[in-house]
């Protein structure tokens, strides 16, 4: 009998003077049966955080909002508390806690847009979600082939028609395969995929929101922000089994 695990995506773009662009799908791996733990980690987070309010466990946790507190920009008020340094060292020291528990693996793909633009045409090119997608899954039907388990996926909503667009593309590659794995494993491993919205407050989709725009800036050269969770998303990159491999299976970094 397969084990169920859960992939959570999120994706970011960066860039420098609207040039030099990498655009980044990733995300976490959970098994089923250890998210409970993960939530109940979050929750005490929540309430650490925000133990001022009636219902801390009410709050959606953002990473941008977070970052532009501290950065002295306007945000929501339950994030004006991340002005001070103070309370985002706390933040992201307990966020780390939660990635150190090892229940958690990365895996993603990083695209260096102008490379792309410079090697294909844009008369034969295919867009950046088909690229990044089928070599998500790709690493993902390894991960799963690996550990005897089967996955539903979450991808934060884009809204339509953006989510359709996805799940057209989610639904190509399992009926065609990718480069290296077929499409037979592609339908065995790979169950469905839905688009949960910030409001409704699932705590995977959370997590995963802290992940793709730190590698993004690394694949584009761009300094670390202030407070990042980068050091332990790093060392939890999917390397296939092989000893580091994690460039390869983990965040792969394309063309």
């Amino acid at each position: 009998m397969s084990d169920e695990y859960l992939l959570f995506l999120d994706e970011s773009e960066t860039h420098i003077n609207n040039s030099s662009k990498v655009f980044c799908i990733a995300g976490i791996i959970i098994k089923d049966v250890d998210y409970p733990i993960i939530i109940s980690e979050l929750n005490n987070l929540k309430r650490l955080i925000w133990n001022d309010l009636s219902d801390p466990l009410s709050v959606r946790i953002h990473q941008k909002e977070i970052r532009e507190a501290n950065n002295g920009k306007r945000v929501s008020p339950e994030f004006l508390r991340f002005k001070k340094n103070l309370n985002c060292r706390l933040f992201y020291t307990e966020l780390n806690k939660i990635f150190q528990l090892n229940l958690i693996s990365i895996i993603g793909c990083c695209i260096i847009m102008d490379n792309l633009d410079q090697f294909f045409h844009s008369d034969i090119i295919t867009d950046k979600y088909l690229i990044g997608m089928q070599m998500v899954l790709e690493n993902y039907c390894h991960f799963l082939h690996r550990n005897n388990g089967v996955s539903s996926i979450f991808y934060e909503s884009l809204e339509e028609p953006n989510d359709k667009e996805i799940r057209m593309r989610f639904n190509l590659i399992k009926a065609m395969g990718s480069m290296f794995v077929n499409s037979y494993s592609m339908q065995r491993y790979l169950k469905d995929i839905s688009f949960p919205t910030k409001s409704q407050n699932i705590h995977g989709m959370q997590l995963a929101d802290f992940v793709p725009n730190d590698f993004a800036r690394k694949a584009n050269g761009l300094k670390r922000h202030k407070y990042d969770i980068y050091d332990n998303t790093r060392r939890l990159r999917y390397n296939g089994g092989i000893e580091g491999k994690e460039d390869r299976f983990g965040i792969k970094i394309m063309p």
